[in-house]
């Protein structure tokens, strides 16, 4: 029987043992899998590039130093890999915020297109501001949960993986999170119509 090719296209676990061994390719192969993604994802939490760029750093700097103890699984190295990657990421996100005492990730309020009127960019920055106000309401848990499924576009299963949840666990607290996103979003709607009209 044949090596198991991952998503990426290759044998994972053959790969990311070569890099346990200090193979530099292997090593630069898994990290151009998996660098922007996970930029992505810390940038989506905090909402500042500049240090999502140094979150991604220390995430691969801790990657380096931590890679040769990772065991690598039997069955699913590609999934165990990516879970432990993002849990050093929210881990680094949550000592940055303790460190400077930031409680919330602001999205970003700076996505334009070229082609919207200025009235529309009006509209576009204050739902972008609401959705903001009314993320910050949720839990972290469940602000996770809606980054990883909405924004990173990962499927039950695998943010059940990454977050150590079961599949049932983030189902609901993705529903809860979304009705709460409704309510909130609902409510501020109703509220500004009335005002309005």
């Amino acid at each position: 029987m044949g090596a198991a090719v991952s998503r990426f296209g290759i044998d994972f676990a053959s790969t990311l043992s070569q890099a346990q061994a200090g193979d530099q390719v292997a090593f630069d192969s898994i990290y151009g899998l998996l660098a922007d993604t996970l930029f992505r994802y810390l940038y989506a939490r905090c909402g500042d590039r500049a240090l999502a760029e140094e979150l991604t750093s220390d995430l691969w700097v801790r990657v380096v130093e931590h890679l040769p103890s990772f065991k690598i699984p039997n069955s699913d190295p590609e999934v165990v890999f990516v879970a432990w990657l993002y849990t050093i990421a929210r881990n680094l996100l949550a000592d940055t915020y303790r460190r400077r005492r930031l409680e919330v990730a602001p999205l970003n309020d700076t996505i334009t297109s070229h082609e919207v009127s200025p009235d529309d960019r009006v509209i576009i920055n204050d739902e972008i501001h609401e959705l903001q106000l009314a993320l910050e309401q949720l839990t972290a848990e469940q602000r996770e949960v809606i980054l990883l499924r909405f924004i990173e576009q990962r499927s039950n299963s695998e943010v059940a993986q990454l977050t150590g949840r079961s599949e049932n666990a983030v189902k609901v607290m993705q529903h809860r999170a979304l009705t709460s996103l409704a309510r909130l979003l609902g409510g501020k709607r109703k509220t500004s119509k009335v005002t309005t009209s």
